[in-house]
């Protein structure tokens, strides 16, 4: 997979020479022979991809998903070009053909030539290779195809291999292809029309399947285990990425070459890789983004991505690695270090006005970024470009952003990529830099916001369901996070936006989710505007639970759903570790006539409830299903609830005259709100066990050990660690 055809009169030159040329160089083999090389094979399939560059010729090492490379080897003991090279998997080394010195030859995990023994090698050179099922195949257009068996070297390293004509045949203009790991045939692109082919090994020829939409000279070509097909342009670096790994869309023409990642631009090369090696491997140096997938965020959709451990990154921390994008309720703060730290939206976003946005670089660098404006869960239309390759220094930054007029209000998503290179686009890998995501909220003209606890963090909800007795007491049955956003005009609150995600769910019986707008109507809420997603997908009903008169939102009615065969509990156990499954957004929108004067402060009313149709408690002579209710200390239960047969029985010592609910009568709750992202005890760890302050603090009624919450007052092994 060169990057340039030689002309005919210098390939009437080196046919000349030829002979001298092949005299000598088979003397050398034959000396050769008899040496002891330290010529020794990969260890393992690896993951990266390989190029070799220039002449003399060097190794690089390229990771596909950023554009990185990494010189490998100054020199690989010759004074030559290597091209036509291809990933043998049989015996772990790489093949290729010497254009300088007209040699088979192969290289092992340090990349040193060993030249090989071939009788028949015609008198042109090669660029084009690959290997597959232990033979070499070359290429050279208006030659034909050639194939090597590897197989004698298996038995003698100084075995004299025959090269075979498949075909005289080859009008593709090539500069490298490669096998498909998974249907076992050849692929390559038309340098002139961008033309994909698949070609016949057997008796040579080729198949049209269509065009990729580019073209240009693709020194080096990829496959990765999933049958995803890669191709580098040398002239700007640019790796292109083919879905081959669905057979539909080689059979239907749908072929399109997309972007996939901004390369150094290269010449006289040529590329190899392990083609059933996943590309991102367990130790990746690669940082991705965190919206929903409709955003293009996973890798599968070409998602954005910066390789790390260079200088440029948003914030004070620098990113950490990943395998692939974390989609909500996941993001990369949950499952990595809190490096999202580099943007904050220092004033409201309003339609049609000036906003400005805070930007802390680790030095200069561009940045651009996309905000979906019309919340239609992507960053395509026209004007979400907010920021193209602005120059920003080191340090903290402030941005003026232009918010369009006609846009839609409430919550939606943005984008913040940064790095030393320009022309990056909303998808694909950058070599080195970070990618932000965050949500913002639209507001309208007028109004003011507030949060709680503040604008990107969460508060903890953790529940005991075995109410109104104390069971193990790990307050781990249900662990709920969530982070309000009310919008006020003139005082009232005109909007609530309730973001959160299940952390654990360590309970044996079913329990729902519900949070109480205390102080509002059912009658209060405008049912045509307010909305419920799961997992970032809208749900048909939003939540409002028509059976009460109070303004109570049913987020699940059984969040044990994500209770798998793989673990006895969610997120509870330390051997048992699983990933966040569950998130939730409540969009809760008042009529413009609601008296929203008496609406409970933020976060609300939390509580769960006995999962409708389900077993809940040997201590409960009837099961009761909606009618139990578990609300944290001193918040009285909804009208549902069940006052007459579930009060005055276990150790709960509540007194509705007194305004005392849902504490034993040693002041210990069934429920706590702790205003940040509190860790909760393993699976049967006692509370007080695992927080030894905290009875000290229950029972002083919360006058003494205040600070009891704080990891840096817990028994470090008795904490649920993700």
């Amino acid at each position: 997979m060169a990057s340039f055809l030689y002309p005919l009169e210098v390939e009437i030159y080196i046919s000349e020479k030829y002979v001298m040329n092949k005299f000598i160089a088979l003397s050398f083999i034959l000396l050769a022979s008899t040496k002891s090389f330290s010529i020794i094979p990969f260890e393992t399939c690896p993951s990266e991809a390989y190029l070799f560059q220039g002449n003399p010729v060097q190794v690089y090492g390229v990771n596909l998903v950023t554009g990185e490379t990494t010189i490998l080897a100054e020199e690989t003991g010759i004074n030559g070009n290597i091209n036509s090279v291809g990933f043998n998997e049989k015996d772990r080394y790489i093949y290729g053909y010497d254009t300088t010195n007209f040699q088979i030859v192969r290289l092992g995990k340090h990349f040193q030539v060993e030249n090989l023994n071939v009788t028949g090698l015609p008198n042109h050179i090669f660029f084009v290779g690959d290997i597959y099922e232990h033979v070499l195949y070359l290429y050279y257009q208006n030659k034909g195809l050639f194939k090597i068996s590897l197989y004698p070297l298996d038995f003698d390293p100084s075995a004299n291999l025959i090269i075979e004509t498949i075909t005289t045949t080859a009008t593709v203009a090539l500069t490298d292809f490669a096998f498909h790991p998974i249907n076992g045939k050849l692929y390559g692109v038309d340098n002139n029309t961008g033309g994909l082919y698949e070609f016949d090994t057997q008796i040579g020829g080729e198949k049209y399947l269509g065009n990729v939409g580019i073209t240009g000279t693709f020194g080096a070509g990829y496959f990765d285990s999933n049958g995803y097909y890669y191709i580098s342009r040398n002239d700007d670096g640019y790796i292109f990425r083919i879905n081959l790994a669905d057979p539909s869309n080689i059979n239907h023409q749908s072929i399109k070459a997309d972007v996939f990642s901004y390369g150094p631009s290269s010449s006289q090369n040529d590329g190899a890789r392990c083609a059933n090696a996943p590309i991102i491997n367990q130790d990746s140096t690669i940082d991705f983004g965190d919206a929903p997938n409709s955003y293009s965020t996973l890798l599968e959709s070409n998602g954005p991505r910066h390789g790390i451990g260079s200088e440029f990154y948003l914030g004070l921390l620098p990113p950490d690695g990943e395998k692939d994008g974390s989609l909500p309720p996941l993001n990369d703060n949950k499952v990595g270090e809190l490096d999202e730290d580099g943007v904050g939206f220092v004033t409201a976003i309003e339609p049609g006005m000036n906003s400005i946005i805070s930007v802390q670089a680790s030095r200069s660098g561009y940045l651009s970024a996309w905000i979906d404006w019309n919340k239609d869960g992507d960053f395509k239309d026209s004007g979400e470009k907010v920021f193209s390759d602005t120059y920003l220094l080191s340090g903290n930054n402030s941005l003026l952003l232009a918010v369009p007029y006609n846009i839609a209000t409430g919550s939606t998503w943005s984008r913040f990529r940064f790095s030393d290179q320009t022309g990056i686009d909303f998808f694909g890998g950058a070599q080195k830099g970070e990618v932000e995501d965050h949500t913002l909220l639209i507001t309208n003209d007028g109004f003011a916001i507030r949060h709680y606890p503040n604008e990107s963090g969460y508060i903890t909800v953790a529940f005991e369901d075995n109410w109104p007795y104390t069971a193990d007491y790990d307050m781990n049955d249900l662990v709920v996070r969530y982070r309000v956003t009310e919008s006020l005009k003139d005082g009232k609150v005109k909007s609530s936006i309730i973001q959160g995600y299940l952390a654990a769910y360590g309970a044996s019986y079913r329990n729902g989710f519900a949070i109480r707008l205390a102080g509002l109507n059912r009658t209060d809420i405008d049912n045509s505007l307010t909305l419920m997603k799961h997992n970032g997908i809208l749900q048909e009903s939003n939540g409002l639970e028509t059976l009460s008169d109070e303004a109570i939102f049913i987020v699940s009615e059984d969040m044990s759903d994500v209770l798998s065969e793989n673990c006895e509990y969610f997120r509870t156990q330390q051997s048992c570790q699983e990933t966040l499954k569950f998130s939730f957004e409540l969009h809760i929108f008042t009529h413009e006539d609601a008296d929203t004067s008496q609406l409970m402060s933020m976060p609300y009313n939390p509580f769960i409830f006995s999962t409708p149709g389900h077993y809940h408690g040997d201590g409960i002579i009837f099961q009761p299903g909606r009618k139990l209710e578990v609300h944290v200390a001193d918040q009285a239960p909804t009208e549902k609830f069940d006052y007459l047969n579930l009060f005055g029985i276990g150790v709960d010592s509540s007194n509705p005259s007194e305004g005392r609910y849902f504490k034993t009568a040693e002041n210990l709750p069934w429920a706590l709100i702790i205003n940040n992202e509190w860790k909760w005890p393993q699976e049967r760890v006692d509370l007080v066990t695992a927080y030894p302050n905290f009875a000290a603090y229950a029972e002083s009624g919360g006058q003494k050990k205040q600070n009891w919450y704080l990891e840096s007052n817990a028994v470090a092994n008795q904490l649920y660690q993700p």
